[in-house]
């Protein structure tokens, strides 16, 4: 049998075969003939596309189905979800992210920051050391960013590139627009980007609960062991920066107000005092994130995109990440 064709990664170097940039030239047209459709359509019947692709989706998906059963079944037991609502939720967080490409939507306009989250950050963010903002795939996490630059606050993301550089550049037509700036993870001067930021009293976003290939220890998330980034962590101890998790929770119930029906922004403060030079702060810290984002995926499970994710990644990517 024939080995399969390596693939190369340009991020670190690689570069297309022929094969492969046909290939990836075909996704691109695709995707970017989507986009165009989706944009076309008023908001209600890209909702409803979306919809409909979720189901389509939960249909021939049986591996994918099975992830999200076994996710929902090990972190809530019988509390969970049907894993059908976790197809139709996280589709119609895709409609909205495509609603944040119309130039004349609001970030506002169906999301609101929490007024207790609201004093927690300002209070962060004066302290003049800068903010470590943890944050998951949870619920509509673009819009929450493009929300918090709309309200005035000073934020940066730490990103990955795409495989193909193209679609980070439809990233950037997602966030650059609305004052959202992306330091990206592998290019050069990152670190020294996310020190400039801290040290210049701003907030620098981190999303860590999906695993990536950067230094992570195991920690358990919604029943299963996952890896979990030490940079955000490490960044902020090393320089003493406030640490806060923020992330979107669910609608209220329903009222006359029709704002309640949109999700909210929930902002809240990890405490760093108690933590020292001990070697064991790193650890306590971590814990301490993926204890609050656990609480935060609980409380809307059907909104998270980590569901779909296998708990446990490769041994062999496990052992090259974890550094314990």
């Amino acid at each position: 049998m024939a080995s399969e064709e390596p693939v190369a990664d340009v991020r670190e170097g690689g570069t297309w075969t022929p094969r492969q940039r046909r290939k990836n030239d075909v996704v691109y047209a695709l995707v970017r003939a989507s986009l165009a459709v989706a944009l076309l359509l008023p908001r209600r019947a890209l909702r409803l596309v979306c919809r409909a692709l979720a189901f389509v989706a939960y249909l021939v998906l049986p591996r994918a189905r099975r992830v999200v059963a076994a996710r929902l079944e090990a972190g809530l037991g019988a509390r969970r979800p049907r894993v059908r609502d976790v197809f139709v939720t996280v589709a119609e967080m895709l409609a909205d992210t495509l609603d944040l490409l119309r130039p004349g939507e609001r970030a506002g306009a169906r999301l609101s920051l929490d007024p207790a989250s609201r004093r927690v950050f300002e209070e962060a963010l004066a302290e003049g050391r800068g903010v470590v903002f943890v944050a998951a795939h949870l619920g509509p996490w673009e819009r929450m960013a493009a929300l918090l630059v709309e309200e005035g606050f000073p934020v940066a993301t730490v990103a990955r590139e795409s495989y193909d550089p193209r679609f980070t550049e439809l990233y950037e037509r997602l966030r650059r627009p609305r004052g959202v700036r992306s330091l990206y993870r592998g290019r050069r001067g990152v670190a020294l980007s996310i020190a400039r930021e801290l040290a210049e009293g701003r907030a620098v976003g981190f999303l860590v609960d999906i695993p990536a290939r950067v230094p992570s220890i195991t920690r358990r998330l919604c029943g299963a062991d996952v890896l979990v980034p030490v940079g955000p962590a490490r960044i902020a101890l090393a320089r003493r920066a406030a640490v806060v998790v923020g992330t979107c929770a669910p609608p209220a119930p329903a009222s006359s107000n029709p704002r309640s029906s949109y999700p909210v922004v929930e902002i809240s403060r990890i405490p760093l005092d108690d933590l020292g030079p001990d070697p064991c702060a790193e650890d306590v810290l971590v814990t301490r994130i993926t204890e609050e984002l656990e609480r935060r995926i609980a409380a809307w499970p059907e909104a998270w995109l980590g569901g779909f994710v296998p708990p446990r990644p490769p041994a062999a990517l496990r052992g090259a990440l974890d550094p314990h």
